[in-house]
């Protein structure tokens, strides 16, 4: 990953967020990294934990930010989730998976767009 793509999505990271929190989310974790994998950020929204990974884009050339969350990243994403849930002692809470997706474009504000329970956990993994 270049400087330039690390960077524009560290920034997108940051701005989901202040986003989240301005909407009252708890800020839990920014960056959770384990072995198995990495999620941007996890927050706690009226008691639910939520797992958000965040997708920046300053054009459609790789598709939608949406669509960056494949099936392969949907799987990646359950493992690293279900290991913050079993080592915090919090498998028995509400969880769900969130993602945001960020658009920018030169001379206009970003646009930011919520995905609530984007998708289920992947079993069998």
């Amino acid at each position: 990953m270049t400087k330039k793509r690390k960077s524009l999505g560290k920034w997108g990271e940051n701005l989901a967020r202040e986003h989240l929190k301005k909407s009252g989310c708890k800020i839990l974790e920014q960056n959770y990294q384990v072995r198995m994998g990495e999620i941007d950020l996890i927050v706690e929204d009226s008691g639910t934990l939520v797992f958000v990974e965040v997708k920046t884009r300053s054009d459609s050339t790789h598709g939608s930010p949406f669509e960056a969350v494949t099936p392969a990243k949907q799987k990646q994403l359950s493992k690293v989730a279900l290991f913050y849930l079993n080592s915090h002692d919090m498998h028995d809470r509400p969880a769900r998976f969130d993602v945001v997706s960020v658009q920018i474009k030169t001379g206009t504000p970003p646009k930011l767009k919520i995905i609530k329970n984007a998708f289920e956990l992947c079993y069998g993994i």
